[in-house]
């Protein structure tokens, strides 16, 4: 990973309204968009912000500016078990897929 970017935690409290925002609005309102259902989504992404409009008290906002899920290189040792237990139940259900004789 480039030195020059720092990888949190999902516990980091300064991103807990982030978080937030991505797991009730965010994802789920690109999920009605594109009609894609969770299983669908991949294991593994990670997501860019940009700073949105200062509140009135001066603070800062954000804006989801995009969501890579192709070629999420460095994530935390700590997540491989969280990763491999969200995709099994695709890599299965594709194994079924293959298996099971096609539709005339």
């Amino acid at each position: 990973m480039d030195p020059a970017k720092r990888m949190h935690d999902e516990a980091a409290a300064s991103f807990q309204l982030l978080r937030v925002r991505m797991e009730a609005e965010w994802v789920p309102a690109m999920q009605r968009l594109l009609a894609l259902d969770t299983p669908w989504l991949s294991a593994l992404w990670d997501a860019d912000f940009l700073y949105g409009p200062k509140t009135a008290g001066g603070g800062d906002t954000h804006v989801l500016c995009d969501i890579n899920a192709s070629a999420v290189l460095s994530f935390p040792e700590r997540a491989s078990g969280r990763i491999a237990r969200a995709a099994q139940p695709q890599v299965l259900a594709a194994k079924q897929r293959r298996a099971s004789p096609h539709p005339a």
